[in-house]
Parts: structure tokens; sequence; C-alpha cells
């Protein structure tokens, strides 16, 4: 699904150059349920944004579906991540003034021929896959955290994109309502055979990954299956 071949990210701060990533090296299957793992500044959420669109690499390749993303214009990287990609953020980047419902609608408005009804068929149906029938019309201020995080679950798999990407998706949350939502990702891998990719410097994620791969001052140091 995903071929990264010697990806490097340069940012030039004004006063030195910082290298983020130094030639990463992967291959990543459908269906895969994978932490990026490795301490603060390891390059494990800047791997995470390119893999998502939101960046360009320096150099190298990033490949889905055989189509290579490291050499898409703006335009095309916009199309990509709204068709192909979810994202589960720590801080859940919910609208508060929208309702569960009509925060979950918007990854599926920006798509042209599919009726109202169809949307809120949609949205009901994925709000109540994660555990939030009867809150759907509550807003985030109304929510728990781990019912805004499940509400950012839905808002990423609505549209139902072939990959998520959660960065640091616990962070907020305390252990038992992590659990809770990586068991809920977990589900969801399995029902769905969707694609999770988790930046994490979390023991409990990282514990729940079926593969880790560790980063260390940019470059991949261990790549393999848990057996924990």
């Amino acid at each position: 699904m995903i071929s990264i071949t010697g990806v490097t990210k340069t940012y030039d701060t004004g006063m030195q150059r910082v290298e983020a990533l130094r030639g990463v090296s992967l291959e990543i299957a459908q269906g895969e349920f994978l932490a990026l793992a490795g301490p603060s500044g390891s390059g494990k959420t800047t791997l995470l944004n390119l893999i998502g669109c939101l960046d360009s690499v320096t150099s190298g390749t990033i490949l889905m579906d055989g189509e290579p993303l490291s050499s898409l214009g703006q335009k095309e990287r916009n199309r990509a991540r709204q068709k192909k990609i979810g994202f589960v953020f720590q801080s859940y980047n919910l609208i508060p003034v929208l309702s569960a419902r009509e925060n979950v609608a918007l990854a599926l408005q920006l798509f042209r021929g599919i009726t109202d009804r169809e949307i809120d068929r949609r949205v009901m149906e994925i709000l109540a896959e994660v555990g939030l029938a009867g809150l759907e019309d509550r807003k985030p201020m109304e929510l728990s955290g781990g019912q805004q995080q499940r509400v950012s679950v839905a808002r990423a798999l609505v549209k139902k994109p072939p990959l998520v990407l959660a960065d640091e998706p616990t962070a907020n949350l305390d252990s038992r309502t992590g659990e809770e939502i990586l068991a809920l990702m977990e589900g969801l891998n399995r029902v769905h055979g969707t694609t999770f990719i988790f930046s994490t410097h979390d023991p409990m994620v990282m514990s729940h990954a079926r593969r880790q791969v560790r980063l260390h001052d940019g470059a991949v140091v261990s790549d393999g299956e848990n057996r924990s």
C-alpha cells in the first residue's frame, strides 16, 4: 500500500538546517496496525505528516498504491488526502460550535455527488459504531475527552479511507480511556481492513500495535512485529 524509499526531510530555520529525516525506507501493507515510535525529535511526526500529504519530502519517494505522493503538487496532495486518508489528532481538532454529528459530516461535505440523506445515514452509522449513539447532537464541550476522541475517530472513518493516521491519539486521555480508544481502533481495523499508523511515544499504544517502527534522530533503528 505504502512504499517509502530513501526519504529525507530538511528544515531551514534561517539559523541552521535541521535534518528531521535521514534516508527512511519502509514498506507498509494494507490492513497494518503500526506504530512509529520514538522520543520527541526522532522524526516520527514528520514522517506521519509526509505520508499524510501535509508536507513534501526533501528527497526520496513515497508511493501510495503506486501513486507518487512525493512528487504531487499541492492541489493533487489535497485531493489524495481527501480521498484516501483520515486523521486522528491528540487535541481532537473538533469545531466547538458544531455537534458531534455536524463535526463528522464535515468530512463528507467536500465530496460531490453525496446527498444530504446519504451523508446523514453514514454519519449516524459510524457514530453508532464508535459507541456514540444518542450523543450525536452534543457539542464537544458537552462530551468527555474520550467521547471527543471517538468523534475524531468517526470523522476520520466516515469517508471510508484505506488509511488512518493517528498522531499521539492517547496523549490527552487517562489510561483507561486510552485503552478503550485503542481497542475501538483495533476493532475497526479488523472489521474494515483500514490501515492504522500511529505516531507515539506512549508504551500503551506501542503494546497494542502489531508492528513497531522505531526512529531515532530521523532514522529507522528497528522494525519488527510486536511480540509483547
